[in-house]
């Protein structure tokens, strides 16, 4: 797979890997910011290798991200568009997640610990 550290910027990965627990809301507008700064080339390569996955459209769907949205990606379409930007975004995450073991690093309430993930 690819990988991400490889492709973006060495401050958008590091920034994401101590940000995951800050306050979200200026993370995200943080790193929408970043995503903007990323070439169009990298940002595509990141959607392609997102959708070789096999779970790609489940795992678009836990993500919150429309089937309509989902098309217009494929399609080509400009992923720094603003309407796709929060898309983008999610699956930038995603990725990054994975690859730096984020996920494992989250603690979960006792109380949801029965809710899949």
């Amino acid at each position: 797979m690819l990988k991400m550290i490889d492709v973006l910027e060495q401050s958008l990965v590091q920034n994401f890997s101590e940000s995951i627990f800050d306050n979200a809301e200026h993370s995200e507008v943080q790193f929408h910011q970043e995503l903007l700064n990323i070439s169009d080339i990298d940002l595509a390569n990141i959607m392609s290798a997102f959708f070789l996955n096999d779970q790609a459209a489940e795992l678009a769907q836990a993500l919150d991200i429309s089937a309509e949205t989902v098309a217009e990606i494929q399609a080509g379409a400009n992923l720094k568009d603003e309407s796709l930007i929060p898309a983008t975004a999610k699956i930038v995450a995603y990725c990054l997640a994975v690859e730096t073991d984020a996920l494992n690093q989250v603690e979960i309430s006792e109380c949801l610990q029965d809710y899949p993930m």
